[in-house]
C-alpha cells in the first residue's frame, strides 16, 4: 500500500513539473520614446543594434506594430490591461500623485486596483512576476507593480525627467526622483549613467531565481527618455572629451546627442538578457518581445510622419522584434497590423489561461500570426486616440482616415509618409471609416472603467 502511495505520489509530481515545464516563459523589453527609425534592422546604419538584429535574423519583425498612445502613461496602462487607455480611466501622462497634475478633484488617479494586469492574470496560473524599470501608473501603494501582480519591483516610478535635479523643470517643483525596491525607496536622484545596467542586473538575476518556474519579466527600461543617460564607459569609448564637457548636468538639450549610445547599451542588454536565456537553456520555452512605449522624442521614426505625441504613424507605430527559438520560424516578416494591446490575449492564450469574461479586452489573440499558422482575417480597425482630445484617426486595411474639418484619407501601403490625402477621390472609404469611429467611440462611452482613486490625505 505504501508503495503504490509512492508511485502515485511520484506520478503526480512528474506531471506538476511536466505541467510547469510547458508553460512558456514571457519577457517583454519595452523601451522609452525609441523611434521606428532606431534600429538597424528597420534600416538605421548609423546606429549598431546587433543583439536586436539578431533577433530579428532569428525571428519575426513586426513593420505595422502600434502601441495604443504616443505618450508614456497610456500607453503602458494598454500594454498591461490589453484596453485602449481611454477605456481603464488613463489617456493621459500621469504626474507624481503628490502634484495637484497628479490628481483628480484632489484626490490622487492610477491604473485601478480593479483591472486585471498581465501579471495578475499570470500569477493566478503559477506565474513568477517581476517589473524592473519605469512604472508611470501612479506612484501611491495602491497603483504600484506590488499591488498589480508583480512579485518584485525595480526602478522608476514615472519618467526619469520628474526629478528636481531637471532645470527645465523649476515651474513643477517636482520632488527628489526616488528609485524603489518592492515597495521602499532605496536612492533619491539616483546615477541614471547605470540604469540600464542595474535594470539588467536585475533582469538576470530574476531569471536565474525562476529558471525552474514559469515566469513573466517586464523590463521597461527608462532609456531614452530624456535626459539620456549612458554608462560612463560606453560614452567615452562613443565621444570625445570635448563633446562630454558640453553636457551641463540633467539638461537635456545638452544630453541629446548621447542618444545613439543610449540605443547602443539598450542593445548590450538586450543581448545580456537572450544569452542568460540561452545558457540556461530556457530560449526554447520564452516568448521575447523588444518594442517601444511610443515615437521617438529626440531619436529617428525613419520614414513615418511624426514623432512622440503626434497622431502620424511616427508616434505610434514602433519597431517591434519577437524571439522564440524553435517556435517562431527564423527571418520572418509580419506586416500584418498588430498592436500592444493584443500581447494580453496573446499570452492568454499561449498559457492556456482564460480571458476575464466580466470586462471588454478591446486586444485580439495573434498566437497563430507569431507561430507562423494561416489566421481568418488579419483586418481589424485601430483607433488613432491623442490623450483626452477623442479619436483623431482610424486605420483598416491600408487606408488611415482623419476625420474634422480638413479629412485626410492616406493609404499607407502606397505612401507610408503620410503625404498624399485621397479624401478627394475616395469619399465613400472615409465614410465607412468614420462610422467605425463613430461605433466604437459609442461603445467606449458605454464600456469605459474608472481610474483608481485615493484620497491624497488619508
Amino acid at each position: 500500500m505504501n508503495q503504490q502511495k509512492l508511485y502515485i505520489t511520484l506520478i503526480f509530481s512528474l506531471l506538476t513539473l511536466f505541467n510547469i515545464a510547458q508553460k512558456p516563459n514571457f519577457v517583454i523589453i519595452f523601451t522609452d520614446d525609441q523611434g521606428y527609425g532606431d534600429v538597424g534592422c528597420y534600416g538605421n546604419k548609423n546606429i549598431r543594434t546587433p543583439n536586436i538584429d539578431k533577433m530579428a535574423a532569428e525571428g519575426m519583425l513586426f513593420t505595422d506594430f502600434y502601441v495604443a498612445a504616443s505618450v508614456c502613461t497610456p500607453s503602458r496602462a494598454a500594454l498591461l490591461t490589453g484596453c485602449y487607455p481611454q477605456r481603464v480611466g488613463l489617456p493621459s501622462v500621469l504626474f507624481p500623485n503628490n502634484m495637484p497634475l497628479g490628481q483628480k478633484n484632489g484626490m490622487a488617479y492610477g491604473l485601478n486596483p480593479e483591472e486585471i494586469t498581465l501579471a495578475e492574470l499570470l500569477k493566478a496560473k503559477d506565474y513568477r512576476t517581476a517589473c524592473i524599470g519605469k512604472w508611470h501608473l501612479g506612484n501611491l501603494p495602491d497603483f504600484m507593480p506590488m499591488n498589480h501582480g508583480f512579485d518584485e519591483y525595480f526602478g522608476l516610478p514615472y519618467s526619469n525627467d520628474m526629478g528636481d535635479m531637471i532645470p527645465d523643470n523649476s515651474k513643477y517643483n517636482f520632488s527628489p526622483l526616488p528609485l524603489i525596491e518592492g515597495t521602499q525607496v532605496i536612492e533619491l536622484n539616483p546615477d541614471q549613467n547605470l540604469l540600464v545596467k542595474r535594470y539588467t542586473e536585475q533582469a538576470v538575476s530574476f531569471i536565474e531565481k525562476n529558471q525552474d518556474h514559469p515566469f513573466f519579466l517586464y523590463l521597461a527600461h527608462s532609456m531614452p527618455h530624456r535626459p539620456c543617460h549612458v554608462s560612463d564607459s560606453l560614452s567615452q569609448m562613443r565621444f570625445s572629451t570635448d563633446q562630454l564637457s558640453n553636457i551641463d548636468g540633467e539638461d537635456k538639450k545638452s544630453r541629446d546627442f548621447l542618444y545613439p549610445a543610449a540605443i547602443e547599451e539598450l542593445d548590450w542588454s538586450v543581448g545580456v538578457v537572450l544569452e542568460k536565456l540561452k545558457t540556461l537553456g530556457l530560449d526554447e520555452n520564452t516568448l521575447v518581445i523588444f518594442t517601444s512605449d511610443n515615437g521617438p522624442a529626440v531619436g529617428s521614426a525613419g520614414a513615418l510622419r511624426g514623432k512622440k505625441g503626434t497622431m502620424y504613424e511616427g508616434g505610434l507605430r514602433v519597431p517591434c522584434v519577437m524571439y522564440w527559438k524553435g517556435k517562431i520560424a527564423e527571418g520572418n516578416t509580419c506586416n500584418q497590423l498588430v498592436a500592444s494591446i493584443d500581447l494580453y490575449p496573446t499570452f492568454a492564450s499561449l498559457a492556456g489561461i482564460e480571458l476575464p469574461e466580466d470586462r471588454i479586452i478591446d486586444g485580439e489573440d495573434v498566437s497563430s500570426l507569431i507561430l507562423g499558422k494561416k489566421i481568418k482575417n488579419g483586418q481589424r480597425p485601430f483607433f488613432y486616440f491623442n490623450q483626452n482630445q477623442g479619436c483623431k484617426a482610424v486605420r483598416f486595411g491600408d487606408w488611415k482616415f482623419f476625420p474634422g474639418h480638413s479629412p485626410h484619407l492616406y493609404n499607407l501601403k502606397e505612401d507610408i509618409g503620410e503625404t498624399n490625402n485621397r479624401y478627394p477621390e475616395f469619399p465613400e472609404i472615409a465614410k465607412q471609416m468614420a462610422e467605425k469611429i463613430s461605433d466604437f467611440e459609442s461603445d467606449l462611452a458605454k464600456n469605459k472603467r474608472l481610474p483608481g482613486l485615493v484620497d491624497i490625505n488619508r
